[in-house]
């Protein structure tokens, strides 16, 4: 039973992590277009791309003329680590940008009232807020080696920054630290924007705005923005990094699980190990015979596993997709991933019998010994 349950628990965590991974990764792909839109400079990453203000000066003149974009956003997007008030420390990014656009463009829920922010203040997402356990009035230091520091910035850089507010956005926003543009681009001395935003409000119009754009700026690439999408996946990878822990944890206790109970049959069966040795039986014999019992109790505790295990993700799937309003996903049962943990359990069942085996075969025949 201890090993049986050992592996329901081992099994299950496996079939989640790997049975909906994908499922949850393939929902992310079909939500449907955005209308909001990304310029960069051309294959490069949000934090390496550089454009120069002409662009922007560029695409404010282009949307009071092109009523179809309502909203250009610039914005620079710096990597950091950032350091909480407990020294948890992650590295994520800091976003600097303008909160009035950044409000008109796409509304955002905060836990107080949003108000402008100061240059030693910033606004933090609500999952680096849970990571590192700071919260509204928390201080908090950020290091990073792409920003030029100034004097000016030195002295605020020294000293902690406040988080003034919370966002809770669903989207990549609860993953970063936000800063206020105006208030951070005189002190970082920069003379470009990393990538800018534009939302298109007919978006079968968007090939000829692309084109546009491009006419004037060859080095631009445009994309549609996939922030939804990006923050489904990333909490899908951190996710499955926990449960990839649990594995880790389950893998240790089946270990101690199944070499305690065959280690517990050999001590239970030393009256008929005694009984054997004295007709005969070897060593290797009687080790060979207390193998082939680990690999019997793993093959059974094996097949139970993934059959409780299966029908209990799914049961737990489906009782936390109805409470919370979310479809049903089905359990990606794929024979391959089956086999794999099936191996997997019944190789570790002969591994974890090998130490009692040997135990076993030290049993010595009391009459031998006089």
């Amino acid at each position: 039973m201890t090993l049986t349950l050992a592996l329901v628990i081992y099994i299950s965590t496996t079939l989640l992590v790997r049975g909906y991974a994908g499922n949850i990764a393939g929902m992310a792909s079909v939500i449907k277009p955005s209308n909001y839109y990304l310029i960069t400079e051309y294959d490069m990453s949000l934090s390496e791309s550089r454009l120069g203000f002409e662009v922007y000066e560029f695409l404010e003149n282009y949307s009071i003329h092109t009523p179809n974009v309502e909203v250009v956003l610039p914005q620079i997007y710096i990597p950091i680590t950032v350091e909480g008030e407990t020294g948890a420390r992650i590295d994520t990014h800091l976003r600097l940008l303008n909160f009035t656009t950044f409000e008109l463009y796409q509304r955002h829920k905060y836990t107080y009232t949003l108000s402008q922010i100061e240059s030693t203040e910033v606004i933090m997402g609500q999952q680096i807020a849970n990571s590192i356990s700071s919260g509204i009035g928390a201080n908090l230091e950020l290091e990073s080696s792409e920003i030029y520091v100034n004097e000016t910035f030195s002295m605020i850089y020294a000293n902690n920054l406040t988080v003034a507010n919370i966002i809770q956005s669903g989207q990549e926003y609860d993953l970063e630290i936000l800063g206020d543009s105006n208030e951070w681009l005189p002190m970082l001395g920069l003379d470009y924007y990393s990538f800018i935003e534009f939302k298109v409000l007919d978006t079968r119009e968007i090939g000829q705005i692309k084109e546009d754009i491009t006419e004037r700026f060859k080095y631009l690439e445009i994309n549609e923005e996939q922030q939804t999408q990006n923050f489904i996946i990333y909490a899908t990878e951190e996710v499955i990094k926990t449960l990839t822990l649990l594995q880790i944890l389950f893998f240790v206790l089946m270990l101690v699980s199944i070499s305690y109970s065959i280690y517990t049959l050999v001590k239970e069966s030393e009256e008929e190990i005694f009984i054997l040795r004295s007709i005969g039986a070897t060593k290797n014999q009687i080790m060979l015979l207390f193998m082939l019992q680990a690999v019997f109790i793993g093959i059974i505790s094996s097949l139970l596993s993934i059959i409780i295990g299966y029908f209990a993700v799914s049961g737990i799937v489906a009782i936390v997709s109805a409470t919370i309003g979310l479809p049903y996903l089905a359990l990606n049962f794929e024979l391959n991933l089956v086999g794999i943990i099936f191996l997997f359990a019944l190789v570790l069942s002969v591994i974890s019998g090998i130490y009692p085996s040997l135990e076993a075969a030290k049993i010595r025949v009391i009459r031998e010994d006089k």
